[in-house]
C-alpha cells in the first residue's frame, strides 16, 4: 500500500505526540598490549622488557654495596724488642780499645690468624726505633733494617750513646716503603720474617771499664700502617657485605590480586678484583611485604657454599664475575615473590680462602673492591587472580544529554590474552571527583592456550553498562571515565600458568546509546 506525501501538507498534529529516538555514541577504542598493560611497572630501577623467548619480564637491577681492601684488611701493629751483650769484660786498659758487636735478628709478625705475608707495599704508617745502653761507655751503632726497603736500599739508622745520655729513639714515615718478609735469616724462603741486623762500637778507655753483660737494648714498631698492596696469604677473613634489597616498588601494582611466578630469577652478581676467592654463605634471606608478612628462603642455595672467583697474580689489576643464581629448583623463590614483598633483608657471610677451595697465592691492592649487586628477572610466566589495574579515557557527554531517559554503554573486546576481566565504570569531574559509578561485571575473557603454549584465537566479547535517567543527570558533567579492571589469568582456579607474550594485544571498542525523548514541539 502507498500513499502520496502531498496528502499531509495542511495536516495537524496534536502538540502531545512523543517522539523516542535513540542516538549512538562512539566513545573510542582502548588497544593494550602486556607490557603496556603493566607499565607502571616501569621506575628507576625495574622495567617492562621481553626476553629470548617473547615473554614479558620484569627487569631489576641495583648495586647493593661496595667493599674496599682498607675495610677488609688491616695489618695489625708490630712490635719487637732484644738486646745484644757485649760478651767480654775489659778494665781499664792501657790504650783506648773499640769493642765490636754484631747480630742478626729474625722476629716474626703479629698477626690476626694464620695469615703469611711475603711482601706489604705500605702507603702509611710509622716505623719507630729506640736504643738503650748499659755501658758506662761511648757508643756508635748502626741498625740495618733487612726487611724495610725503598729505592732498593734497606732502612739505616745510626746514632751515637754515652754515659750520660744513653738512649736514642727515632721515627720514620712508612710511606713508599716495601716490607720484604719471605726469607728467613739464613736466605731460605719463609712468610712473616722481620730481619735486622746491629752493629756497635764501644769505646773503652783506660779509665773505663765494661762487663760481658753490659749490653744494648733495642725495640722497634710499626704502627698505623696502611698498604698499597700485600702479597702472601690473607687466610679465611670475613667481608661484611649483608644488605637490604628495598626498591620493590613493581609490585604495587600487585597489592590486591594473588599473583605466582613460575619462574623467576635472582642473580647475586660478585665483581672481585681481590686476589683471592671468597666463600659465600648465604645465611639468611627473608622478605616481608606491606603487611608485615614474612618469609625466609630455604633450599639448597641456602645450605650450600657458593664459591666467588678472585684473579690470579698474572691478571692482577683485573676483576673476575661470578653469578650466584636463585631460583625455582634450588629454592622456595617462587614462594618469596608471590609474598609480593616490600624488601628483602639478605645476610651473607663472605670468607676468604674458603675450604674446599683449592689454594691460589693471595694478593691485594688498595684498588681491591667487592661489588655485590643483584639482578632479578621475572618472566611473565604466571598466575594471576585478582589483580587490579586501571585506566581512564576522555568522556564527552552527548549534547542532548538532558533530553536522555536512559544510556549504554558497550564494551566490546577482542581479546589475545590469557587472561579475562571484570570491570567497574567510574565517573569523574573535573577535579577527579566521583560523579557516579556503575557496578563490576565481566566484560572480556581469557583466551584459551594451545597445545604450543600461546593462544591462537580472540575471545571476543560484548558488556552492557546500562544507566538510567538519574544515572545519565548524575554524569552531564563528567570529563573522565575511569574504568577499574579486575584481572585473572585463564584457568587460574585450577593453578595453571600462562605465558604473557609481547605480541599479544587486547582491544576495546567502547561505544553508547542514548535514549531520549522530544514531544512534537521539539521539547
Amino acid at each position: 500500500m502507498a500513499c502520496n506525501v502531498q496528502y499531509f501538507e495542511n495536516a495537524e498534529f496534536d502538540d502531545n505526540i512523543i517522539f523516542d529516538p535513540s542516538i549512538a555514541v562512539a566513545f573510542g577504542e582502548l588497544n593494550y598490549t602486556v607490557d603496556e598493560l603493566f607499565e607502571q611497572l616501569n621506575d628507576a630501577n625495574a622495567g617492562v622488557t621481553s626476553n629470548n623467548e617473547g615473554v614479558v619480564t620484569i627487569v631489576y637491577s641495583e648495586q647493593l654495596q661496595s667493599q674496599g681492601a682498607q675495610e677488609f684488611l688491616q695489618v695489625p701493629d708490630q712490635s719487637f724488642g732484644s738486646s745484644l751483650p757485649s760478651g767480654v769484660n775489659i778494665s781499664n786498659p792501657p790504650t783506648t780499645t773499640v769493642v765490636t758487636v754484631s747480630e742478626s735478628y729474625e722476629f716474626d709478625l703479629t698477626q690476626r690468624g694464620a695469615e703469611e705475608y711475603d711482601s706489604i707495599f705500605f702507603q702509611s704508617g710509622s716505623f719507630e726505633f729506640s736504643v738503650e745502653s748499659d755501658f758506662n761507655a761511648n757508643i756508635d751503632f748502626v741498625a740495618t733494617f733487612t726487611s724495610l726497603e725503598t729505592s732498593d736500599a734497606p732502612l739505616v739508622m745510626s746514632g751515637s750513646l754515652s754515659s750520660s745520655n744513653n738512649s736514642f729513639s727515632e721515627t720514620e714515615p712508612l710511606d713508599g716503603y716495601v716490607g720484604y718478609f719471605h726469607l728467613d735469616s739464613d736466605g731460605n724462603p719463609a712468610s712473616n720474617k722481620f730481619l735486622v741486623e746491629i752493629t756497635y762500637d764501644v769505646e773503652v778507655t783506660p779509665s773505663s771499664s765494661i762487663s760481658d753483660t753490659d749490653r744494648v737494648s733495642f725495640n722497634l714498631a710499626m704502627t698505623n700502617t696502611k698498604f698499597d698492596a700485600i702479597y702472601g696469604f690473607v687466610d679465611s677473613q670475613e667481608l661484611e657485605v649483608s644488605f637490604e634489597i628495598v626498591n620493590f616498588d613493581f609490585f604495587k601494582q600487585f597489592d590486591t590480586g594473588g599473583i605466582t611466578f613460575a619462574d623467576p630469577k635472582v642473580n647475586f652478581v660478585f665483581n672481585n678484583s681481590f686476589g683471592f676467592p671468597l666463600g659465600v654463605d648465604f645465611q639468611n634471606i627473608t622478605a616481608t611485604n606491606s603487611d608485615g608478612q614474612s618469609l625466609s628462603l630455604e633450599g639448597d642455595i641456602i645450605s650450600q657454599l657458593n664459591a666467588v672467583a678472585g684473579p690470579r697474580l698474572v691478571n692482577e689489576g683485573q676483576t673476575r664475575t661470578t653469578e650466584i643464581e636463585v631460583n625455582n629448583s634450588n629454592s622456595n623463590l617462587v614462594d618469596l615473590l608471590s609474598l609480593q614483598p616490600e624488601r628483602i633483608v639478605v645476610d651473607v657471610k663472605a670468607t676468604s680462602n674458603p675450604n674446599g677451595v683449592p689454594f691460589q697465592y693471595n694478593f691485594i691492592n688498595d684498588q681491591s673492591i667487592l661489588d655485590v649487586g643483584v639482578d632479578i628477572e621475572i618472566p611473565f610466566d604466571m598466575t594471576l587472580d585478582g589483580l587490579q589495574a586501571e585506566e581512564s579515557m576522555p568522556f564527552s557527554p552527548p549534547e542532548d544529554i538532558d533530553q536522555a531517559k536512559r544510556l549504554m554503554i558497550r564494551l566490546a573486546s577482542e581479546n589475545y590474552i590469557p587472561m579475562g576481566g571484570k570491570v567497574e565504570i567510574q565517573f569523574l569531574g573535573a577535579n577527579n571527583n566521583l560523579l557516579h559509578s556503575v557496578d563490576e561485571q565481566a566484560v572480556f575473557e581469557g583466551a584459551e592456550v594451545g597445545t604450543n603454549g600461546r593462544t591462537n584465537e580472540p575471545a571476543r566479547a560484548t558488556a552492557d553498562f546500562v544507566l538510567e535517567e538519574d544515572d545519565i543527570q548524575s554524569i552531564k558533567d563528567a570529563e573522565t571515565i575511569l574504568l577499574l579492571v579486575t584481572l585473572t589469568t585463564t584457568d587460574a582456579d585450577q593453578g595453571a600458568n600462562v605465558k604473557l607474550f609481547d605480541d599479544y594485544e587486547l582491544k576495546f571498542k567502547v561505544s553508547g546509546q542514548l535514549d531520549i525523548v522530544v514531544n512534537a514541539n521539539g521539547n
